[in-house]
């Protein structure tokens, strides 16, 4: 969750300095074309960044990560582990 939020505090940054720093965008098509060209490339950082992060399913080359549980020696399940599976 950690990595969710950071990726979209940075997402959200670069796309208020983009929209904030667009000098020439601004002179021709006015402040309003600025902001929202920023926030559209926000947005798309913020999904692509979230969709690494969250995405369960398949992944490249046909691998994808489950959660398997981890036993102690007297076989009680002690807890869960990401483990990433390939075919």
């Amino acid at each position: 969750m950690k990595k969710i939020v950071t990726g979209t505090l940075a997402a959200l940054t670069l796309g208020v300095t983009l929209a904030a720093s667009s000098a020439p965008a601004e002179a021709k098509f006015g402040r309003n074309a600025a902001f929202f060209g920023g926030l559209a490339v926000g947005a798309l950082a913020v999904g692509a960044t979230s969709h690494a992060y969250a995405s369960p399913g398949y992944a490249y080359g046909g691998c994808w990560v489950e959660r398997r549980a981890v036993v102690n020696g007297y076989g009680d399940i002690v807890g869960y582990r990401r483990i990433r599976v390939c075919n």
